[in-house]
Parts: structure tokens; sequence; C-alpha cells
């Protein structure tokens, strides 16, 4: 048995999660991490996290954390287009003429030419939770098994990834149109608007959406039209998001993750669509308007500030409710040096797989197009994207090999767990690599972020934000140590 996390390491844990989740994040938005790869990296931080604290429990694998990392991968992206909703206007960029249907015209128009149509501003955050509802859906349901008293296997995550997109599928198919049109029926009628501005004669704008199902690329040429295409996408999701907790529910029986990871899903929600209007206020429209807000808040309302936020408040809750509900469930038995398969020849294959993905190829593709962006904007390169290429095969080819010998070593030779140590330590020296990694990669490559200090409101808050976690990591720590 093992000693239980006093309440001043849970609350550090809590802090280190909030802080944690939204440098991430904010990399995310960056080349070289970007959308679902940068998400990646989010799972991965996190889980090397929630390993430091309560890694030392039954099930906690080392497996475990690469599938962390991925589950976060396949969580829901391209939000962009819906996230200024809750400020009373749906943006579009694209030319609209406004003579259809009445003649009707939206009533802003931006600085550039881009369109600012009104919309009913509760609906907008209403689309704004939602979307932040499929963030991690994924990853909130595979770190509740992982605390769960239900024991789940490889075949059961399989399992809710097939029912998640599958049914997801079908929603977008299906019943999430009728659900946007009640949520947001302004944004289906300027997606028809759109679209008969385009000179498409469709009934409906799901008419619209069905001929081209799942076709991202062709709403991009109609006003509004990407708009409700991605808020179809967010709908969808959210049913998807509840049929997996159903399926923990029903088929698992385990109340744990089934309604544990609502709870997460809902507070992430909660937590991005409170930051949402850092964005609508770039757009000085609808009900956050410039007479409303503090000019100091006008000044930071930067894409980059929203991204921090929002992985902040994951982080947050996250490491909130892991801190309130841990000691409930599962005991803690120690750490599980065991590996999934037993089958050496196939647990080697998992595991690189596992490897390959997590730990090599998505830290060389950060490395190789920042670096290139770097000799770009540096005027040495006229073009990043073949330097890029090259160096990211190099860089994941390198670690590839090392994976690969460490794998052979440990699995084959051996016949034990992936690193031949204990997952716990394996985070230790893990998580303090990969930050320096990443905060290296951030400030030093693309276009030197750490140069643009006062231009850009991001830096210092991604400065003062590593300075903190340094500061808190260090002793929580070596204090880490004394809990076994």
């Amino acid at each position: 048995m093992t000693k239980k996390l006093s309440g001043g390491m849970k609350f550090a844990s809590v802090i280190l999660g909030a802080l944690l989740g939204g440098f991430m994040w904010r990399c995310r938005g960056e080349g070289g991490w970007g959308s679902s790869w940068g998400l990646c990296g989010v799972g991965l931080v996190m889980m090397l996290l929630i390993y430091h604290f309560y890694g030392n429990r039954k099930g906690m694998k080392f497996e475990m954390i690469p599938i962390g990392a991925l589950f976060m991968s396949l969580g829901v992206t391209g939000y962009a287009t819906v996230i200024i909703e809750s400020s009373g206007i749906l943006w579009s960029d694209l030319p609209y003429s406004g003579t259809l249907i009445g003649g009707e015209m939206p009533k802003f128009i931006g600085e550039r030419g881009d369109i600012l149509a009104p919309v009913n501003p509760i609906s907008g955050a209403a689309i704004i939770f939602i979307m932040g509802f499929t963030l991690v859906p994924l990853f909130a349901l595979f770190i509740t098994s992982l605390f769960s008293d239900k024991e789940y296997k490889i075949k059961d995550y399989v399992i809710v990834l097939v029912i998640f997109f599958v049914s997801s599928l079908i929603y977008k198919a299906t019943v999430a149109h009728p659900i946007l049109k009640l949520i947001n029926p302004e944004q289906v009628q300027y997606a028809l608007m759109g679209l008969k501005d385009s000179g498409y004669n469709y009934s409906s704008a799901m008419a619209g959406y069905m001929s081209h199902f799942m076709n991202r690329d062709w709403t991009q040429d109609i006003p509004f039209f990407e708009n409700y295409y991605m808020s179809i996408e967010h709908v969808a999701d959210f049913l998807a998001v509840i049929t997996i907790s159903i399926y923990a529910l029903v088929a698992k029986k385990d109340k744990y993750t089934a309604f544990g990871a609502l709870v997460i899903d809902a507070l992430t929600a909660l937590g991005t669509t409170a930051i949402s209007p850092l964005m609508a206020t770039r757009h000085g429209a609808g009900i956050f308007m410039e007479k409303t807000l503090p000019n100091w808040f006008i000044k930071i309302s930067d894409w980059g500030v929203w991204e921090f936020g929002t992985g902040f408040f994951f982080g947050l809750f996250l490491m909130i409710f892991i801190a309130i509900t841990e000691n409930k469930r599962a005991i803690r038995s120690g750490d599980d040096d065991t590996p999934v398969y037993n089958d050496k020849k196939f647990s080697f294959v998992f595991n690189l797989l596992l490897c390959l993905w997590v730990l090599c190829i998505t830290p060389a593709r950060i490395v190789g197009i920042r670096f290139a962006r770097l000799l770009e904007y540096k005027i040495i390169l006229p073009d990043d994207e073949p330097l890029a290429t090259i160096l990211i095969v190099i860089v994941a080819t390198i670690l590839g090999i090392f994976a690969i010998k460490i794998l052979n070593k440990n699995i084959l030779k051996k016949g034990g767990n992936a690193v031949d140590m204990l997952p716990v330590d394996f985070t230790k020296k893990l998580l303090p690599i990969y930050l320096c990694y990443c905060f290296l990669a951030y400030f030093f490559l693309n276009k030197l972020d750490i140069l643009n200090i006062k231009e850009d409101i991001t830096v210092p808050l991604m400065l003062i934000t590593s300075a903190l976690v340094a500061v808190i990591y260090i002793p929580v720590r070596l204090r880490l140590k004394k809990t076994k």
C-alpha cells in the first residue's frame, strides 16, 4: 500500500494542471503543434502529470500514457468559426451580396469587408458550450476509466472509439440539423442565405449539407456555411459524447466513468465559454462591446489568450475532479509495471506503434516545422516546406531507432514492460524533458516569439507560466518521493 496524498500536494497538482494545461493548449495553436497534433502534446503532458501524483495504482501501466495522449488528439477541433458567437455576431470573410431572401442584409460589416451578421448571443453561447463539451470527450472518459473500480481492456477502448465516431456520423446525417435549428435558428437561416447567394437552390441548409456530406472544403466557399457545417459537427459530437457515456453506464455498469467524464466535459465547456469574450471583443460587436468592457480587457483580447484560457480551465477542472474523487475509487496498490499484453511479439508491436506516433513523430514535427520556419523568417530560406519535411523525417527516424532498441531490449529480450522501470519513475524523467523541449521550441524557433514580449500579450503570459511551473514543480517532485 502507498500513502495517500496530502491536501497540500493535491492543491499543487491542481495548480500545475491549470498552468500546464494553459501552456500546452497555447502551444497547440502554434505551427509544429497545431490541431490534433497539439492536442496529443496536451494529452501527453496531462498524463505525465497525473501519473506523477496518482500513478501508483493498479491499471496505471506504461501503455496508458501514450494511449491517453492519442485519445486527447482525437478530441474535436475546428471551433474557430463559431467562437465569437457569444458576442451576438456570426462571422464570414466571404463576399455576400445580400440580395436574396427578401434582400436581407447583415447589419454589421467589418473593417476588412468581413460580414458580421447578428445572432442571439444566448444562442451563440449555447453553441460555444456545446463545442467546448466536445473538446476532450474521449480523454475524459479514458482518464475516469483509469480511476474507476471497473476493469477496462484495450478492446473496451476500441469499442468506445467505434461507438463515438459511428454514432456521430449518424447524428450528422439526422437529428443534429433540427437540434441546431432549435438552438440557433439565425445561423441556419444565414447558411441558407449563403447557399442562395452562391447560386445554389437548396430547399434547406440541411439539404445543402447532405449533398456534400462531410465535405468541409466545399463549405469554405459559401458565406456562413462553414459556421453551419462546424455547428452540425459540434452538435453531433455532443450527442456522441452522451452515447459513449451511456455505453460505460450500461455495458460496463460504471457510474463513475459515465458521469465523471460528463462532469469533466461540462466543466471544460463552461470554462471555454466563459473565456470566449476574449475573442468576441476583437470584432467590437454584440453584447460584449467596447463600451461594456474595461480597456485592459479589450487590449488582451487575443486568440492566444483564449487558447491559454481554454487549456487553463481544462487542466484546472480535470485535476480538481481527480483530487476530489480518486480516494473513493480503486485501491492504490503500488506501481503497475506489468505490460498490457503478455505475448512478447504482440506487446513489442503494440508499444512500438504507440511510441513512434506519440514520442517520436509528434515531437519531430514540432522541431522540424518550427526550425524551418525560423530560417524562412530570417530570410535564409525562400520556403520552409521542403526543409521541414526533411527534418521531421530525420528527427523521427533517430527517435524511432532509439525506441526500437529500447523496446527490443526490454520487451523481446527481458520480457518486461516497455521502459524497464516503474511508470511513475518514467514520467518523472520524461515530463521535465518534454516541457523543456516545448519551451525552447515555442520561444526560440518559428519567429522567435521570445523577442515579441512587448508586442504579443501571450509571450509574457507564457514566460510567467513557465516560471511558475518550475518554481512549483521542483519542490513538489522532491516531496513526491516521500509519499511512497
